[in-house]
């Protein structure tokens, strides 16, 4: 079966939203499986982890996927068109169909607007039905987006076919959007007799917003003063007073051509490189062809006959019970995915989840080891996953842990189950902030992708967190283990490597590891903890007093006494001469006093038990789990405040020998 890839930012674009209404019309009763990808943008941190949605671009580089759709327009709003260029190359082993711009890789086709004769329409209308004879244009070429710069340049290239001057002053700089556009506006116009112009045209709905917002303020009349016409027959065209003059631009129509495109090249078709698709004007209240107390929804053709521009998708009683039908999904989503703490249990919500999302199936894989990227960092796909939870609900099968291994290099669907299938699906990383665990994938029902995202989302979350719960269980699982076969099995090798041969506790390499494993563990449980950093006092006037023997005999009885002073769960670790550490779990910052006070005190009965020639003392730092989720910035917390704790006793130390001095004094 042919697979087809498609890579866009987001859902969330009406745009994006009604060419993906396209693909899927074309697909839905062919025999193929079109694999979408919602990437986000390179190293994006607008959302803090954004960025992790760009591994989905590395699952559509698998040796089975035949086609790629890519909504480049979009992408080179955002990114530097040469750049993405770059990034396309890594797909170059397929056909890529792209949507807007000319990516000029061999194996590359290209979706264009035909905006040539679409402005040769708009100016023609304005010039001859409308008497305008100065026209501005509101661009966002400066975002480097090549539909922006097309746009810019056909109109520009209309207006001198058609003998109309054209003056630098009336280009505007939006960037695609209305608070630009409408700031644009109001740095050049400040009261109605500076405008020059009387008509201005928008490379996009949005801007067409942004300066009619901008013209209401300044007190510019539309259409009366200046025609306004803006570009994409977007929703807001329609609902804006005045509705928008615009430009259709048959967006399900590319989507449909895309999809078309990709089809007959993965079955061996010809193609040519660059197809055309024809754009509509649809004439409104903002140029004055429909008149401003119209209340239908209508617009004029071009050749002046008056047609519906109703929608019912965003209009009426249906679009309000729709809209609370989601909400109500949206929340019986949330309360399903609440119980589910481990993977295990997720795995028997999984049915109810994929009816609950309007999904036919799902498919959830792990790498063998999390991966953390912080945004600078580019994600490298593993060669292996594993499945650990499928649902495919045509079949009624449901399986956890079936052993299916795959190279996700190789292959994007990792089950027979579900590689025969047909179908929509969309791919999601799974992700919690910078850990990225693996991927869903799950085949849809429909084209409600502004849904599927929040659903997404909702799931995303859940098994990020079932994951990570599931995790520290067996960390935990194995900490225990450990710290038994440390207690009782003094002979093993474990206890070689991370056991400290002069004390018998951790050693520096041990306590950072398995003190680390207990910190991850405590925080992800939302459990109190608190670090120390401890240090003897005196060490050096012992060694030099009583022989270094002493000394070590004097760590030896310091870490029996740390050991004595915090619970068995607790962690005691040599991390240097007479430093220690300690992960002490479950205690609150409220309770240092309590166990300084009692180390104090076993210092005092220890040294006199053993006939010390001096007296035990111990220094600590601490810190609670506030301040990091590292164990190593932790414990530099902690030693800042050994060094306020040392210098306290210093202080009361110097205060105790003048008080003595000024009574040896007065005895005199």
């Amino acid at each position: 079966m042919k697979k087809i890839g498609v890579l866009l930012p987001t859902f969330t674009i009406e745009y994006c939203y009604d060419i993906l209404e396209g693909i899927y019309s074309y697909f839905k009763d062919k025999n193929v499986q079109v694999i979408i990808a919602q990437t986000k943008y390179p190293h994006s941190t607008e959302c803090i982890f954004d960025y992790q949605h760009w591994a989905s671009v590395e699952y559509l580089k698998s040796k089975d996927i035949d086609a790629i759709i890519v909504f480049s327009g979009v992408y080179c709003s955002t990114l530097d068109e040469e750049a993405f260029k770059k990034i396309m190359q890594g797909f170059k082993d397929k056909p890529i169909i792209s949507i807007a711009a000319n990516l000029g890789i061999r194996n590359s086709y290209t979706i264009k607007l035909n905006c040539n004769k679409v402005y040769e329409d708009i100016v023609s209308h304005l010039k001859n039905v409308h008497h305008c004879q100065r026209i501005a244009f509101m661009s966002a070429s400066a975002t480097g987006s090549p539909e922006a710069i097309q746009r810019e340049e056909c109109f520009l290239d209309t207006l001198k076919k058609a003998k109309v001057q054209f003056y630098t002053e009336d280009m505007f700089q939006g960037g695609f959007m209305d608070e630009k556009a409408e700031k644009a506006i109001r740095s050049v116009i400040a009261k109605p007799s500076d405008v020059k112009f009387d008509a201005i045209v928008a490379a996009n709905d949005d801007m067409a917003v942004g300066i009619i917002n901008a013209f209401n303020d300044i007190g510019v009349r539309v259409p009366e003063d200046v025609k306004v016409i803006g570009f994409d027959d977007s929703t807001k065209s329609a609902i804006m007073h005045p509705t928008i003059s615009t430009i259709n631009q048959q967006v399900v129509e590319q989507g449909i051509t895309a999809a078309q495109t990709a089809f007959k090249l993965v079955n061996g078709e010809r193609c040519p490189k660059i197809i055309y698709t024809d754009l509509h004007p649809k004439f409104k209240q903002s140029c004055g062809c429909i008149d401003s107390n119209e209340n239908q929804k209508i617009y004029k053709k071009l050749d002046g006959t008056i047609a519906s521009d109703h929608n019912s998708k965003y209009e009426g009683v249906s679009y309000f019970i729709n809209e609370m039908n989601e909400k109500n999904n949206f929340i019986t989503l949330m309360d399903m995915v609440k119980g589910s703490n481990t993977l295990k249990q997720f795995y028997y919500n999984v049915r109810f989840l994929v009816d609950q999302c309007d999904m036919n199936n799902m498919c959830i894989s792990f790498f063998n080891e999390a991966i953390y990227l912080d945004s600078n960092e580019d994600f490298v796909l593993p060669n292996e996953q594993e499945v650990t939870i499928l649902c495919d609900r045509r079949t009624e099968i449901e399986l956890f842990k079936p052993g299916i291994k795959y190279d996700p290099h190789k292959t994007i669907v990792p089950t027979r189950t579900l590689s025969s299938r047909p179908g929509i699906y969309i791919l999601s990383p799974i992700f919690s902030g910078e850990g990225i665990y693996g991927n869903l994938l799950c085949s849809v029902k429909g084209t409600k992708f502004a849904d599927y995202n929040v659903y997404l989302k909702i799931l995303i979350t859940a098994i990020s967190q079932s994951f990570e719960y599931t995790t520290a269980i067996v960390e935990t699982e194995k900490l225990e283990t450990e710290n038994i076969h440390l207690q009782n099995d003094n002979k093993s090798l474990n206890k070689q490597s991370r056991t400290d041969e002069l004390t018998n506790i951790y050693n520096r390499r041990g306590f950072m590891e398995v003190g680390q494993r207990n910190l991850d563990l405590i925080q992800e449980m939302d459990t109190p903890g608190v670090i120390f950093f401890a240090d003897m006092d005196g060490l050096k006037s012992i060694n030099d007093s009583f022989g270094h023997d002493m000394g070590d005999r004097a760590i030896q009885l310091e870490a029996e006494i740390l050991k004595s002073a915090f619970r068995s769960t607790d962690i005691v670790g040599r991390i240097s001469g007479d430093e220690f550490g300690i992960v002490a779990v479950g205690m609150k910052i409220n309770d240092v006093e309590k166990i300084r006070l009692k180390i104090q005190l076993l210092n005092e009965k220890v040294s006199r038990e053993n006939k010390l020639p001096f007296t035990l003392s111990l220094s600590l730092g601490a810190v609670d789990l506030q301040k990091s989720s590292v164990l190593k910035k932790l414990l530099t917390e902690a030693d800042k405040d050994l060094y306020i704790q040392k210098k306290i006793k210093r202080e009361k130390r110097l205060k105790e020998q003048n008080n003595v001095k000024k009574v040896k004094k007065l005895g005199k």
